[in-house]
């Protein structure tokens, strides 16, 4: 049995992912701001012709909208080759405890993705700790992220991370302070 709730979080979640308003996402599927309200609220369905267009606007397949299928698990390999990769990355972080499953996905990150992640942590756009970060980055990540500790005199935190650091990280961070 189809969950109007559900899906009508799906499209709101969706939409909001592509940064669009209602009226920009009635525009697009030629349907008036109050239907996509109706949607988003469970108290209709798009039409089988306006789901069509939702999963070609928002790359999903049309089960990730209609079935009982959701991308909560944390099987990340999963649904990176199954959904969007930018709809399970948002998936993670609004998750209930992305610093706890960082592990699970990071590493299937590619570099890119990687590198906007750590930006977006250090400017605190997003809810991951770097302590929970830490021990996944790379060599060259973990340098990076040093780096910007160092050059904006976040003293405490590297303090904390030290037990965690490379003899060389250790060395980098020591010296930057003399």
């Amino acid at each position: 049995m189809l969950d109007l709730k559900i899906i009508g979080q799906r499209i709101t979640d969706l939409r909001k992912q592509k940064a669009m308003s209602q009226n920009e996402l009635a525009d697009a599927l030629f349907v008036t701001r109050q239907a996509v309200s109706k949607w988003e609220i469970g108290k209709g369905m798009p039409s089988i012709e306006i789901l069509l267009a939702l999963t070609k606007l928002f790359n999903v397949p049309i089960d990730y909208l209609l079935d009982h299928t959701d991308m909560a698990s944390n099987a990340y390999e999963h649904m990176l080759v199954t959904y969007p990769r930018p709809s399970v990355i948002y998936h993670f972080l609004n998750s209930k405890h992305p610093n706890r499953n960082i592990q699970d996905i990071f590493y299937l990150l590619t570099t890119a993705e990687r590198k906007q992640l750590i930006d977006q942590m250090l400017c605190k756009q997003i809810p991951i700790d770097i302590m929970a970060l830490w021990p996944y980055a790379n060599v060259v990540e973990r340098k990076y992220l040093l780096g910007y500790l160092l050059a904006h005199e976040e003293s405490d935190i590297v303090l904390s991370l030290r037990p965690f650091m490379t003899n060389e990280e250790r060395i980098l961070s020591s010296t930057h302070g003399n």
